[in-house]
């Protein structure tokens, strides 16, 4: 509470500062009043239910009211985004889970696996190699696509590469005509 202070507390050679009033025995006064205004703030509290207050809301007209559109419009993706833990999310990936799921079978059928081992005799691994070095990039590729479109990244923003492959590369000099410059 509050206190102006008393009189009393004045002297002739010091002027009133902030919080002392200068009428005698105003100090008693201003704190009756402030207990009183206190006690009556308190009683209209206590008075009120807040619960009926808020029973008494129509929910479901408030939302009807509420312009969603709007509302997403001023959501800025780009920092939610920038806040998700991908590396979080990697981890609990069950990549194991995923494997037993994978209907190899099925990927022997459409890569025509088959056929390469019936027609060939040498070279038979490596070009079951390569098929499916070709079907994991593709797979990659597939994953990065929709990785990237959850993550709502624009193409130009698409990384170039593996990091230390594009850092390497930086370093490397390449003749003009590699580049398709001419001197």
């Amino acid at each position: 509470m509050r206190s102006w202070g008393h009189a009393s507390d004045l002297s002739p050679d010091r002027a009133p500062g902030p919080g002392v009033s200068p009428l005698p025995g105003s100090g008693r006064m201003e704190q009756l009043v402030e207990s009183i205004a206190e006690r009556v703030v308190g009683l209209v509290l206590e008075a009120i239910d807040i619960n009926a207050v808020v029973s008494k809301v129509d929910v479901d007209a408030l939302i009807d009211r509420v312009d969603v559109d709007k509302i997403v419009t001023r959501v800025d993706v780009d920092k939610i985004v920038s806040r998700v833990d991908v590396e979080a999310i990697i981890e609990r990936v069950d990549v194991q889970k995923i494997i037993e799921r994978v209907d190899i079978d099925s990927l022997v059928e459409q890569t025509e696996l088959g056929t390469i081992i019936a027609h060939s005799t040498s070279g038979v691994a490596s070009e079951a190699l390569d098929l499916v070095r070709a079907q994991a990039v593709g797979l990659d590729d597939f994953v990065a696509r929709w990785v990237n479109r959850i993550l709502r990244r624009k193409s130009d923003d698409w990384p170039k590469g593996p990091p230390d492959l594009v850092a390497a590369l930086e370093h490397v000099e390449m003749p003009a005509a590699r580049l398709g410059q001419t001197s």
